[in-house]
């Protein structure tokens, strides 16, 4: 098994001319305009957060000259993982929409420089956005949206399930407003006995979904939250060890069963990046399940620079 001691997080920090283009899920669909130096203080904060709470971060600079004002979301930014003899491969993404589909072609580089072995596959999909793990690298919860903010569609799993784990689920959802798994989905995990607690919002699943997913996991521990709570993104909130970092939205009934779980909330006030751009911890973070910290250069490890000015001066 590999170590997981330091759960690493793959972020790309805001350029200082940040701005919301694309607009295409329903808060930055109706945002004003952002403010992209606030944008770079709250990516800095999250960043901190995670290696107070135990992890690391490992930082790929924005592009030098592109306006890719979508890269920061790298849940989105692919899926790390190891072959059967152990080789280190990262699957690049297929973006829906139109102003994120250069990511990859800045993200390719950034992964070869790390040795790491990049592949790609033909259908549109969103990666962590709609891969969501349930508590460990190799139990994968995978999404696909119906709706107008459909994203990964349901050709992906075929791509993409086996490689990443043996265990695995493919479930559907209403994409109006949801767009991605991760917006109404979130297992935690509590390392002391290794029990699961799901927080989910039943009403985003298609019919029959949910018995689905209880069957999936039928020793976890569910609790359900409303519509309007998952659009606070309830279940966008970050696990880092025995920390969760969550937006200031988080309702009383994720932090409720969150603390009852064992686990201690932590939350941060994400306004540029979460109430305008539309993504939370989760969102601008990318597990890369398998990685050791030895792997990574210091160069680009957070915990040794703590200044996005280290990584980018644009």
């Amino acid at each position: 098994m590999p170590d997981l001691s330091t759960p690493i997080f793959l972020m790309s920090p805001p350029r200082k001319d940040w701005s919301l283009r694309g607009k295409a899920n329903f808060r930055s669909i109706v945002a004003g305009q952002a403010d992209a130096l606030k944008a770079r203080e709250e990516w800095a904060l999250l960043a901190d957060s995670i290696v107070e709470a135990g992890g690391e971060v490992l930082v790929c600079p924005p592009h030098p000259e592109l306006e890719l004002t979508g890269m920061i979301y790298t849940a989105e930014a692919g899926e790390f993982y190891r072959d059967n003899d152990q080789q280190a491969r990262f699957i690049l993404p297929n973006m829906a929409t139109a102003h994120r589909r250069l990511e990859s072609e800045h993200i390719a580089p950034f992964i070869s420089s790390l040795a790491i072995q990049r592949e790609k596959i033909d259908a549109t999909w969103e990666a962590q956005g709609d891969a969501i793990r349930a508590g460990s690298a190799d139990q994968i919860i995978h999404t696909y949206g119906i709706g107008p903010y459909a994203r990964s569609v349901k050709s992906a799993y075929d791509e993409v399930a086996q490689r990443l784990s043996s265990r695995h689920i493919l479930l559907s959802f209403h994409a109006d407003p949801w767009f991605h798994g991760n917006t109404f989905l979130q297992v935690f995990r509590r390392s002391a006995d290794n029990a699961l607690l799901v927080v989910v919002c039943p009403d985003a699943l298609k019919n029959g979904e949910f018995e689905r997913l209880r069957a999936f996991l039928p020793d976890a521990t569910f609790v359900t939250i409303t519509p309007e709570q998952s659009q606070g993104y309830d279940t966008n909130s970050l696990q880092v060890n025995d920390v969760v970092l969550a937006p200031a939205s988080l309702s009383n009934t994720a932090r409720s069963a969150i603390e009852t779980f064992g686990l201690t909330v932590k939350t941060l006030d994400l306004g540029e990046l979460f109430l305008k751009g539309g993504g939370a911890p989760v969102c601008l973070t990318n597990r890369m399940w398998g990685l050791k910290c030895s792997e990574i250069p210091a160069a680009l490890r957070w915990s040794q620079a703590r200044s996005i000015e280290a990584f980018t001066d644009f």
